[in-house]
Formats: C-alpha cells, sequence, structure tokens
C-alpha cells in the first residue's frame, strides 16, 4: 500500500425514530465504496431507520385541498401529497403519516381521496404538481360511456394496425421516469433501507396515533367552478409536461385528440370558448365524445366499405354522443355549486328553477333517478326559501320563455323544437307532481283556481292533452272525500271487551294495544310535511298543530300509566298493574306501535315509580320492561329504534322524538349557510330524507275494527292525564313509599310476634 492510499472512512448512519429497530447500517463515507465496505452491525439500540412500517398502513391517500392545523395531534399537508393511512376513526378523522415519515398525526377525511393499490406508485412517479390532475384524468377516463362506432382500421390488415408503430416508438424512446422529490432529498435513507434485505420481514408494530381530535369536522374549501381537465395548456405547462416521459407515453395512447379535419368539432369549440361555457367546453375536449374521433371514422369507411356480418350477435349498436349547440343548453349552470358526486351544495334560486324545468330526455336510469329525487327534495322544501304563488310565477315565466339571443331561422326552429316544447312539457309534469304527491290543494288551495286558469288558455298540441289531464284530476282531488279509516286489509272483528266498570285490571292487555294503536296511527296520519320542517325554528303555534297533538299524545299516555300505579292503595294491585302495563307495551311492540310502547316504558322507568322499591319486588315481569328499555335508549341517535324500524313491513307508528331531534341538528348545522342570494341545498335535502323516512307509514293503516267502549276508557284516561303535573306525581310517589315503609315495618313486627 503506497502512501498515497487512503484508509476509506466509514460513516455511521443512526437515524431517531419512534420504532423499535434491531439493525444499524455503517455505509462508507466514499460513495464510490459503498459495494465493498457496507457492514451491517446487530445491536438492541432504540434507535434505527423505519423499515418495515410500511407493513403497518392501511392503504394510501391523494391529498386534494391544502391543510393547515395549529391543534396538537393533527397532521397539515399540501395539496398533491401522498399519505398513508394507519387508521380510521367512524369521526370522520384518520390517522396518517408520511412514507417517509415518522409523525403520525389526524388528517379530515374529505380533504383526502383514497387511492387504489395499482395508483399509487405511478402517482409517486409522477410529479407532484400533476398527481391530482392525473388522478381526475384517470378517473375521468374510467368513467367514460363506450361509444360503438364503426372500425377504425381494418382488423383483417395486419398493416392496418398503429399497434407495430407504437412498439417501435416506445422500443425508440428512453424511459426517463421522474423520481419522488422526497426520495431525491433523502438518498442516505433509500440506500440504507436496500442494504438491510431483512428489513421488510422483521416484525413491526402498527404506529400508535395520538388520541382522537375533539375539534369539529372542517369542511373543504367550496369549489364554484369545475377546473378544466382538457383545455388548451399554457407553453409553460406543456414544457413542464414534456418532463414527465412516463405520463406522455401512456396517454399518447389511451387519451384521444381532437382531430385537426373534425372542422365541426373546431367551430363548436370556437362558439364556445366566446360564450366562455366551460361545462360544455370540458365536454368537448373531453376524449370520451366520439365526435373528435368522427373525422378518422369517416376516412376509414370511405376507404374500405364495411362488411356485412350475418350474425345476429356480431352486429354493433352505434351510440353517436351529440354536442348541443349553445343556445339549447342551460345558461346558469355557473351558478350551481356541485360536489364530486353531483349533488348540489347551493345554487341561485333561478338556477334551481332552471334545473328543475329542464327535460332529462331519453337519459339513463340513473339520471332520470337522480332528477326525480331533486324534484321531490325540491316540492317539499321550497317554502323554506319561497312562497307558492312566488313558485307558480317563475314556473309560468319559464313556461312562456323566449331565446336568450337572437338566432336564425333554422336555429329557432331547432330551439323551439329542442328547448321550448320538451320544456313546457317538463314543466307541466312539474304542476302535476306538485297536485298529486305534495298536497297542493290542501297546502295551497289558492293555487289550484290560478293553475285551472292558466290551463284553460292551452288549446292547442302539443301540451293540450296534458292540460286536459291536469284539469281532471284538479276536479276529481277537490270533491274526493278522504276516507278516515282506509285500510289495507278487511278488519277483524271487535274483541268481546269484559264489563270493566273502570277498573283497568279486568280488561285485556290486547285490547288497550290494539286500540291505542288505532289512536295513534290516527293522529300520525294527519301530521303534514311542512309542520315537520317548520319544527325546525318553532315547536308550538298553529303551524305544527297536527304534529303538536300526536307528540303530546305520549306525555298524555305516560301521565295516565304513572296515575294509574299511585292511584292504588293496595300493594298487590299496585304491583299487578305494572305487570298489566308491561303487557300492554310487549303487545305495542309486536304491534310496531313504537310511540306508544316508548311512551308506556318511560313512564314505569321514571322517578316516581322507581321509587316504590316494594312494589316492584312484587313484579314478575321486570325482565321483560329491561330488555323493551333497552330500544329506547338514546346511544348512536336511538340507534335501537332504528334498528326495529328497518325491519318493520306492515303497519307503523314510529317514534318521532328522534326524527325530531335530527331535524334541529340539521338546522344548527348548516345555520346561516343561505348568504349572497344562494340556497344551502344541502339543508333541503338532509331535511327531506328526515321528513320520508318519519312519514313513511302514514299509508299503512291497521286492520282493526275499532271497540267503542276499549276507545271511550281510553280517550277518557287521557284526558285526565292532562291535568296533573309533575309535581303531583312526585308527591303522590313520596306519600306511597312512605306508606310501603310503615306496612313493611308492621309486617315486620308481626313475623317477630310469631304471626
Amino acid at each position: 500500500m503506497t502512501t498515497s492510499q487512503t484508509r476509506p472512512a466509514h460513516h455511521l448512519h443512526i437515524k431517531p425514530s419512534s420504532y423499535t429497530s434491531n439493525t444499524v447500517v455503517v455505509t462508507p463515507h466514499t460513495p464510490s465504496s459503498a459495494s465493498l465496505s457496507t457492514m451491517r452491525v446487530e445491536t438492541n439500540d432504540y434507535y434505527g431507520p423505519p423499515t418495515g412500517v410500511s407493513d403497518s398502513f392501511m392503504f394510501s391517500v391523494l391529498c386534494v385541498f391544502d391543510f393547515t392545523s395549529e391543534e396538537a395531534g393533527q397532521l397539515s399537508f399540501n395539496k398533491n401529497e401522498i399519505l398513508e393511512i394507519i387508521k380510521c376513526d367512524n369521526t370522520g378523522w384518520w390517522a396518517a403519516m408520511r412514507k417517509e415519515g415518522s409523525v403520525v398525526g389526524w388528517i379530515p377525511q374529505a380533504y383526502v381521496i383514497r387511492l387504489p393499490d395499482d395508483m399509487v406508485e405511478r402517482l409517486r412517479n409522477i410529479r407532484e404538481e400533476f398527481r391530482v390532475y392525473e388522478y381526475e384524468a384517470e378517473q375521468l377516463y374510467n368513467t367514460a360511456p363506450v361509444s360503438r362506432i364503426a372500425p377504425l382500421f381494418d382488423t383483417d390488415s395486419a398493416t392496418s394496425s398503429p399497434l407495430p408503430e407504437y412498439e417501435e416508438y416506445k422500443a425508440n424512446t428512453p424511459s426517463t421516469p421522474h423520481h419522488n422529490p422526497r426520495e431525491i432529498a433523502q438518498p442516505n435513507a433509500r440506500r440504507d433501507h436496500n442494504i438491510n434485505p431483512k428489513a421488510k420481514d422483521s416484525p413491526r408494530c402498527r404506529p400508535q396515533p395520538p388520541p382522537s381530535p375533539t375539534s369539529p369536522m372542517p369542511h373543504p374549501p367550496p369549489t364554484s367552478e369545475k377546473r378544466l381537465k382538457h383545455t388548451a395548456s399554457s407553453p409553460n405547462v406543456d414544457a413542464s409536461r414534456s418532463q414527465g416521459a412516463s405520463l406522455s407515453i401512456n396517454r399518447s395512447i389511451r387519451r384521444r385528440p381532437v382531430m385537426v379535419e373534425d372542422n365541426s368539432t373546431l367551430t363548436r369549440l370556437s362558439t364556445l370558448i366566446e360564450s366562455k361555457n366551460t361545462r360544455e367546453i370540458e365536454k368537448l375536449a373531453s376524449p370520451d365524445i366520439a365526435g373528435s374521433f368522427e373525422a378518422l371514422s369517416k376516412r376509414a369507411r370511405e376507404n374500405k366499405p364495411p362488411k356485412r356480418k350475418g350474425s345476429a350477435d356480431a352486429r354493433q349498436i352505434q351510440t353517436i354522443i351529440h354536442i348541443r349547440p349553445s343556445y339549447l343548453q342551460p345558461q346558469l349552470t355557473a351558478q350551481i355549486d356541485e360536489d364530486t358526486k353531483g349533488h348540489i351544495r347551493t345554487a341561485t334560486l333561478p338556477a334551481l328553477i332552471e334545473r328543475l324545468t329542464t327535460d332529462m330526455g331519453p337519459a339513463d336510469l340513473t339520471k332520470i333517478a337522480e332528477s326525480s329525487a331533486f324534484t321531490n327534495v325540491f316540492l317539499m322544501t321550497f317554502r323554506t326559501f319561497m312562497t307558492a304563488d312566488e313558485l307558480f310565477e317563475a314556473l309560468i315565466k319559464r313556461y312562456n320563455m323566449g331565446p336568450y339571443k337572437k338566432l336564425a331561422d333554422n336555429e329557432y326552429k331547432d330551439w323551439k323544437a329542442n328547448l321550448r316544447v320538451p320544456t313546457q312539457h317538463r314543466i307541466l309534469e312539474i304542476f302535476s307532481i306538485w297536485l298529486e304527491d305534495h298536497r297542493l290543494l290542501e297546502e295551497e288551495p289558492h293555487i289550484s283556481q290560478r293553475l285551472t286558469n292558466f290551463l284553460s288558455t292551452i288549446r292547442t298540441p302539443p301540451h293540450n292533452t296534458q292540460a286536459d289531464a291536469i284539469i281532471k284530476n284538479i276536479e276529481r282531488l277537490t270533491f274526493t272525500v278522504p276516507n278516515k279509516l282506509s285500510t289495507t286489509a278487511t278488519p277483524k272483528k271487535p274483541r268481546k271487551s269484559k264489563a270493566h266498570k273502570n277498573d283497568l285490571l279486568k280488561l285485556d292487555p290486547a285490547d288497550i294495544a290494539e286500540q291505542l294503536a288505532l289512536l295513534e296511527h290516527a293522529l300520525y296520519a294527519k301530521v303534514t310535511p311542512q309542520e315537520c320542517l317548520a319544527y325546525a325554528k318553532t315547536q308550538t303555534g298553529e303551524a305544527v298543530c297536527k304534529l303538536q297533538e300526536f307528540c303530546s299524545t305520549h306525555d298524555k299516555l305516560g301521565s295516565w300509566v304513572k296515575s294509574s300505579i299511585l292511584n292504588n292503595e293496595i300493594l298487590g294491585k299496585r304491583a299487578g298493574t305494572v305487570d298489566f302495563w308491561i303487557k300492554v307495551s310487549e303487545k305495542c311492540r309486536l304491534l310496531n306501535n313504537f310511540a306508544s310502547m316508548s311512551a308506556i316504558i318511560i313512564a314505569l322507568s321514571s322517578t316516581a315509580i322507581t321509587g316504590l322499591h316494594l312494589t316492584w319486588a312484587h313484579v314478575s315481569r321486570r325482565s321483560t320492561l329491561d330488555a323493551l328499555l333497552r330500544h329506547n335508549e338514546p346511544n348512536g341517535g336511538f340507534a335501537g329504534y332504528r334498528s326495529l324500524l328497518q325491519n318493520v313491513e306492515g303497519p307503523c307508528v314510529p317514534f318521532i322524538t328522534m326524527y325530531l331531534t335530527d331535524i334541529i341538528h340539521a338546522q344548527e348545522h348548516f345555520a346561516n349557510q343561505d348568504a349572497d342570494g344562494r340556497i344551502y341545498f344541502y339543508q333541503r335535502a338532509r331535511w327531506y330524507e328526515i321528513t320520508t323516512n318519519m312519514l313513511r307509514f302514514q299509508n299503512r293503516t291497521y286492520s282493526i275494527a275499532p271497540g267503542e267502549s276499549t276507545m271511550n276508557f281510553i280517550e277518557s284516561h287521557l284526558r285526565e292525564g292532562v291535568l296533573r303535573d309533575q309535581n303531583w306525581f312526585w308527591s303522590k310517589s313520596q306519600e306511597v313509599q312512605h306508606s310501603e315503609l310503615a306496612h313493611a315495618d308492621i309486617r315486620k313486627g308481626l313475623e317477630a310476634a310469631g304471626f
């Protein structure tokens, strides 16, 4: 060894980590001698690189918004980052960490998107600022409808296929994949990870996140306009994208460019750019539109005539996606803010009217279902942001619509046939739905006369037949007397009630339960959706009178139960009365009368009754009551009652307290969201969902014959329950408890004397 030769120095890399490790990697200080001088030293030190941590990851997510938080335990991140999820909390907070990091923190679920396993590595190899765009482009490509058009190339000729040209291009193009900037910044960490081949198999523990955050879940920032995913890019963007060779190669095969020879498409694109119609520009520039390949397919058909195939299975149905002119498109789309699923967040009132009256045409079943859901939500909840007269006038104005700009003669004919006539047909449909399904005659009887006058003016095709049908429907509904006891089946014969002589214990508990079901359902069927919506702002008054009457029966029944127990002076009769009401509540459970069942078991579990310890010692059905009380627990938003309602098929009287609580919560959660002339439609959709679930059993009536004697007995005692307040029950309970103690002392004295 000469004097000029120096011994390569070794450098010890020890990285602090929150995970235990059994190895410390020793690498030479000189990079060129890495392959010869790398050594691994076994140690039990706490510190070491976080190898094998990937085994504890659940999945990866892509950050689609920036998130900054100063709270301890939360992880801030930037848009386009990829994080690893290690725990999912049902509150909407997820515990996450970076792949090369060691800090675990909580992130809001709404700010990220879960990535499929096959996309994670591909997105990591793309420049970070392009990741969200690449993910959106991939989702657009995967969800695009398949367009069946004529073959672009002769499948019988090998020379006509573009595949050999692509293979030659791929072979001659050097692959220059991009590395993750985080990986470039930490070369030693990557080298150390590769040197330790056993680290992947070493047992690791799942990283423990900090305690769940107690702060409310943040909402992502609203986006008023959708980004254009496929538009003419600027030179700077083109220069940046040219650096990602893997992205350009993959996209060159899968994306379909707009052909220069397709003059109709280019003319259409120029018109849309001038009118700033971003939605249609996005559709036109999308690779999913078959119109961009129209010129190419036309040349292919001219060069080779199509072959006639005799087999029916080989026939192809050609689906052509037409791009409608701007004068046939909705004009207020930009005033509607939608989420990623197409649900409306906020919108202006004119935009909602336009969406309501837009004819879907021959759309698929999914779009028809979405349109029907939007129509029902709007017609049930429109009174929360406008009056019925304002809606009627807006629909009439929309019916008499004109073109928004001057059109040529041929364009006007096209607009009249393909926009105005379908829109007018849709408006008449809206009037019919409002009339039949959303109580137009009951809620706004004065509108019916105005509607009849308007429909009488429509005397020419193509809408005169539809208008006449609505007029006849108005007359039918106006002069129809509603049947107060419309049952789905023939009522069974009434029970033979015993001569009770005002003695509760002489009645049949099943008879009491059946008559309570009839009484409660009759009151429940009178509740209207508008009263449920009004309950969000006021719980008393004329606006909620029928709802208040139904809810008051719950309190009256509870008072009757407690007074019937406390008014008995004899211990045995008190215990027998408790057993009687437990039998009634059990029968109410079988009849799906959860309103009466709830009132009875709440009364039996009240302080005034549970304090009668000597009485409960003689009750034989205590275990049955405990089983029923489990359904009444408020945990999980009364999860017990919700579980029962999911399995109900026949008549039912639901426990509506949980639904009224949901309505109040929706009002508080979305409070003060209507601003700047925009309507927060999320809140209306939530109210519609709650109200529909609450009233969905109104048309399912019981096939039980009313018993006059038993019904009169029930109604008289319910009226007496109003006369007693809580102070009376408390005082009476204390009196009975003292009486029980006195009788217990006398009994003990007699037993001690030998009696």
